[in-house]
Order: C-alpha cells, then structure tokens, then sequence
C-alpha cells in the first residue's frame, strides 16, 4: 500500500465520525462541466477532490475527513463539491488541467477553474481541509485571478500587468515559465542589470536553460550575493523550484534534453558533495522516465538509483544518525546541510519548531516502500519484483508498519509466495487495528482476496 504521508498519525486528534449519508461534505452526482455551472449560478467556489483508488488506505482516510459534521455546513454554504477518480479520463483531464501533482488531491477553485488553494495527500484530520476553504475563500475575496487573466487575455502586456500574473499563478500552483520568458524577452536590455528584475526571475523558479535563467546566471558576482542574501533555506527552496518546474516541464512537452540539463543543475547544487550530486542526477532522471511513462528505462533508473543509494546503508547507521541528529535539533545545533534525501533533492533543514522524529529513517522507509509499490503496479516480470521485494523487506527492517507489511505481502503474493503473503498481511490488518487506522478495511479486503485466491 501506497503510504499516506500527510498528517496520517494525527488521526487519533481528528473527529470520530461514522460515514452515515449526508453528515459530511456532499458531492455532486453530474459531471464536473455541471458542477461548475451550478457553482456559477449559485456564486459559490468549487471544491475537487481527485481519489487515488490504487491506494485503498488513502479514500478510507479521506472519509474519515470528509464524513465530518464540522465540514458540513461550511462545503454546503460556500462549495460545490465535485470528487472523481484520477485514473478515469474525467480525472486525467483534470489533473493535467489544473497542474495537480499527487493524487490524492484537493484543489479549491474559483468558478473559471482557477486554483486558489490546494491540499495535497489526505488526512483524517477535518480542520486541514477547514483550514484550506478559508484560505481560498479570502484568496478570492482579496486577490481575485480573474481580472488579471481577463486583462491578459486582453493583450496587456504591461510590466506590472505580467509580474503580478506571474506571481500570481506560481502562488496558486499553476506554471509560469511561458509568461516568464515573454515577459523578460519584452523588457529593454538595460533593465536586465537590476537587481530587484534578478530576484524576481530568482523567486519563480525560472526553466532551466529558459531566458531568464540565462539572464539570472549571466551575473555570476551578483547571483553569488543573491544566494547569501536570502539565505540557506530559502535558497535551497528556490533552487527546488527551479528543479520542480523544469523537470514538470520535460516530462509535459517529453523534453530529454531538459529533462538532462535540470539533471545537471541538480548536480550543480551539490557541488560540495560529489555523492549527492550523482544522487540528484540520477534521481531527476528517475522522476522523468516515470513522468512520461517510460518503463522499461524507469525500471532500469530505480534499480539504479534505489540500489546505489539506499541498499548500500546500514539500518542500525541510519538508525544512530537519526538518534544523534534528535538530540542535537533539540538543542538546536544542527548545522544546515543540503544533500539528497530518499526519493528527492537538496532540502532544508527542519528548526527545532518542526522537529521531525528519526527523519532519516522515515525517509528510507517511505522512499523504499513508495518504490517497491510502484514495481507491483507497474510491472509483473520476477527480477524487477524481486527487486521490489529485497526493497520492501528492507524497509521492514527499519520499522514494521501497517504500510510496509501490505506492500511485502502484495509482492510475495505476485511472486506467488501465497502462504507468506498472507501470514504478513495478517500481521498488516492486526497491527493497523492495534493503532486504529482507517485503512484497515482496505487491508482485510486485500486479505481476503489473498485467501481467495482473487487478488
């Protein structure tokens, strides 16, 4: 099972509440064209949620949220709720539509379809989805997108015009290298020397080899002193976007040669650290074979990647890492240090404020789970699942929990090791029970139809 990453474990503070018809969120019974033009005839805003059904866990969790009273009458008085399969081509659509990039999702829309808010996982916890409404509900109320996109359409290429479009459409998710680049192609070649004009290309994350990241990185002295003014974390944050939105970019227009130059500005960015580097290539390339559904080379990539750098670990020198960086983020020494993490890129540091508990063993264990599900679904060939299983069992010797457990048992069942299968997803369902999970209906199905012989 595909793990639930966000605010899994705050399910014990959420409200406990029973999936009786009509205590929650409504959604709409017609298509999403109906929905929206009922959201423009009552003046309300849309809410979207995109269900990810390969993660069974993942719809019971987001149930728990959504069956809430607290969200009732919020959803019904400001929202037309719309929620859809993301593998359907209704939800494809509308994934690509509004650039949503994990499934499950929720965006929270105005009703020309424009993102004003966006959660992305699920959670148990109603208040994360309250929370989101409001912010979407005064994003609109205070910063409307219409306007700008109407006078945009209209032609107005006006500076101010299309530094506020831009801003406005990276706040809310959607992309902005195209206005970018025209933006910056328009403006006279003096004003390409400011240093305010380079902190805004910094700030949207400019594409990779694109004009503005060539007029970003002309002026070395003053990029230099750009990084060290904003500082460690911010920097870092900035050069991940850059990364995010080349790399979106490739896979969008099936770019290899992009694909390959944000593989090596990944590189770059680690200049300090020759291990990471490679790790950051290897790893942007992984996400790009993935992303435009190249299998046979995604295949070949993770294997790679997941063996070079996670396989070759101690558990018990991950384990000791994660015990000593505890105790210093707790005094608050840790010393920032950007380096590839299990499945991504050069990140920031927590602070003491977000302290995070075994950070490094939650990242392996996420990171090895993530990829041995994605070889179950992806293929059926004994060498990569067993690749994925030696991955899986990896995992487990980290920490055994309810995730990791059902994805080993789905994989020894693929390698038609029925027995075993079912002895550990048994192990599953008993655990997620022991925590109180949601996602134990999905675990005892998948049990289920192990015994039966269905799955």
């Amino acid at each position: 099972m595909k793990p639930i990453l966000l605010l899994f474990f705050l399910f014990a503070l959420s409200v406990k509440s029973t999936s009786c018809a009509g205590q929650g969120i409504v959604f709409e019974s017609g298509s999403w064209e109906d929905a929206v033009k009922k959201a423009r005839k009552q003046k309300k805003l849309l809410f979207l949620h995109v269900d990810a059904p390969q993660c069974g866990g993942c719809t019971e969790t987001v149930n728990v949220a959504f069956n809430s009273p607290l969200l009732r009458e919020k959803f019904a008085l400001n929202f037309i709720s719309f929620r859809v399969d993301g593998t359907t081509a209704v939800g494809r659509e509308l994934v690509e539509k509004l650039e949503i990039e994990c499934t499950p999702s929720s965006a929270y829309l105005d009703v020309d379809e424009n993102p004003l808010a966006r959660f992305c996982g699920s959670t148990t916890f109603d208040r994360a989805y309250l929370e989101k409404a409001e912010e979407a509900m005064t994003r609109h109320r205070t910063q409307p997108m219409k306007p700008l996109t109407d006078a945009y359409a209209k032609g107005d290429r006006s500076p101010a015009l299309m530094r506020n479009y831009i801003n406005r459409r990276r706040e809310i998710g959607l992309s902005t290298g195209d206005l970018l680049d025209e933006y910056i192609r328009q403006l006279p070649p003096d004003s390409l020397q400011s240093a305010a004009l380079l902190r805004f290309i910094f700030e949207q994350g400019p594409i990779v080899s694109s004009k503005p990241d060539s007029v970003f990185r002309a002026r070395y002295s003053r990029v230099d002193s750009l990084y060290r003014v904003v500082g460690w974390n911010k920097a870092v944050e900035l050069n991940n976007r850059t990364i995010n939105n080349s790399i979106r970019k490739a896979i969008r227009n099936k770019d290899m040669t992009l694909a390959v130059r944000t593989a090596a500005f990944v590189q770059r960015t680690h200049q300090n650290n020759i291990k990471n580097g490679m790790a950051g290539r290897e790893w942007t390339m992984v996400r790009y074979y993935r992303g435009i559904k190249d299998t046979a080379r995604f295949l070949s990539a993770a294997v790679r990647y997941y063996d070079t750098y996670f396989m070759t670990a101690r558990v018990d020198s991950i384990q000791n890492l994660d015990n000593l960086e505890n105790q210093r983020r707790m005094r608050g020494t840790i010393p920032p240090s950007g380096g590839v993490r299990p499945g991504g890129s050069m990140t920031s540091v927590s602070s003491p404020q977000s302290f995070v508990l075994n950070p490094n063993t939650q990242r392996f264990v996420g990171a090895l789970n993530n990829a041995a599900w994605e070889f179950y679904g992806m293929t059926k060939d004994p060498v990569f699942l067993g690749k994925a299983l030696d991955w899986s069992k990896r995992s487990l010797e980290f920490r055994e929990d309810p995730s990791s457990m059902d994805t080993y048992a789905h994989l020894l069942y693929r390698l038609n090791r029925k027995a075993e299968a079912i002895d550990w997803q048994e192990k599953a369902v008993q655990k997620s029970k022991e925590f109180q999970f949601p996602s134990v209906t999905s675990l005892e199905k998948a049990l289920q139809q192990m015994k039966d012989g269905t799955l």
